[in-house]
């Protein structure tokens, strides 16, 4: 589970194999430098980067991320990988490693964070899916590069879900469910159990984690590896675009080996 501390949510069950994932609070601070906030000094974001990394007791790690562009795209840090920062013209919104001796940092203020542990291989990872993300399968893609490199199994595979904006707070328009439903099926399970009706409105509500959770177990996730939270980025503890539009900052999704 997600277990709240005082500046970040750890995901409990990857801690017992050594492996540190969390999700900051607005507490924290902006994370990304490719988002300032107004009045902020620069520098401030990798400041708060640094707090993280000492409050986790893993200062010193070599911080991995890139400029997001909501791409299906993820990208293997490997041993001989000496580049760590990845600008937005190389689509890059996720990562996998094995190597002990770098965090992985993805960015946020709605979109749902996918953490991976393959437990057989060692491998771990974090991927950023908004709605493009997810419409695009970066999930899919996910699993088909931890296959391709290091021939993962899924049912091998500890999966966290979140933490991302809720469905109460997410109303979509109708060419997005028609676009969601002409390319996954109107009468699938992804569409009749991830977009809801509001009654009051006659509007569509999105719930992106939902739709990740069918689509983990349909790729082959075992339900008892996938961890999924419900906390809603529409509360305050949280960034969040939908909220607070341009003036969000963006908290970070981290992975690392402790």
């Amino acid at each position: 589970m997600f277990k709240e501390k005082e500046n970040y949510y750890l995901i409990e069950e990857f801690k017992k194999y050594g492996i540190t994932a969390v999700y900051t609070k607005k507490i924290m601070g902006n994370m990304s430098d490719y988002c300032p906030m107004e009045g902020q000094r620069e520098g401030t974001q990798r400041e708060n980067r640094r707090r993280l990394l000492e409050q986790i007791g893993l200062l010193g790690r070599q911080e991995v991320m890139a400029f997001q562009t909501h791409s299906a795209n993820v990208h293997v840090i490997g041993e001989k990988t000496d580049r760590y920062y990845y600008n937005k013209e190389e689509d890059i919104d996720g990562f996998i490693t094995k190597r002990r001796d770098v965090t992985i940092f993805t960015f946020y203020a709605d979109c749902l964070p996918i953490f991976v542990y393959d437990r057989k291989k060692k491998v771990i990872g974090v991927w950023h899916s908004g709605w493009p993300g997810t419409y695009k399968e970066i999930m899919k893609n996910g699993l088909k590069t931890m296959k391709e490199y290091y021939d993962t199994d899924p049912t091998d595979v500890i999966m966290a879900l979140g933490i991302g904006i809720q469905p109460e707070n997410y109303e979509v328009g109708n060419e997005f469910y028609e676009n969601f439903s002409q390319k996954f099926g109107s009468d699938s399970r992804l569409i009749r159990e991830s977009f809801i009706i509001n009654n009051k409105t006659g509007k569509y509500h999105f719930d992106n984690t939902r739709f990740n959770e069918i689509m983990a177990l349909s790729l082959g996730i075992k339900r008892e590896n996938l961890i999924v939270s419900r906390e809603d980025t529409w509360n305050e503890k949280f960034y969040s675009h939908r909220r607070e539009g341009t003036k969000a900052g963006r908290a970070t999704a981290a992975i690392t080996f402790e």
